[in-house]
């Protein structure tokens, strides 16, 4: 039941979120759900999805995906970020049947690269700290 109601509560979050579209190419279009950015210090979180054209077949004896919705967080000071959590859906907009899922037990910071789409997510993220929200404390369970 632990278990259960962390689930309900992503679900019941997914559920508001409202996503912008942040960039687009011939390959994807990529939101962002500024309204949910939070920010902890210099560290900032936000969820953005990867919405592809044709069908993604990356992961290793995984069904094909169209979008990928992840959870991000970004070192604002470092020019770092991280995906603290991916999920990969058989329809565009992360909806339909969820194929693959991920999240690391160990965080790896990269490098933001100049140019990339991750470097606009950053820039989005960590432009004010007056338009996030602060970052709730986790509860332990």
């Amino acid at each position: 039941m632990k278990r259960l109601i962390p689930l309900l509560l992503l679900v019941a979050l997914n559920a508001q979120a409202a996503f912008v579209q942040f960039h687009e190419d011939d390959e994807m279009v990529s939101y962002l759900d500024a309204a949910a950015i939070t920010r902890a210090g210099r560290e900032v979180r936000m969820w953005t999805i990867d919405d592809y054209r044709k069908p993604q077949t990356d992961l290793e004896g995984k069904k094909p995906f169209l979008s990928v919705k992840s959870h991000w967080t970004f070192d604002c000071a470092k020019r770092m970020s991280d995906v603290l959590m991916a999920f990969y859906y058989a329809e565009g907009m992360a909806q339909g049947e969820e194929v693959h899922s991920g999240a690391l037990e160990q965080r790896q910071w990269d490098p933001v690269t100049p140019g990339s789409i991750g470097e606009l997510a950053f820039k989005v993220a960590c432009q004010k700290p007056a338009a996030a929200k602060p970052a709730e404390k986790p509860r332990a369970p």
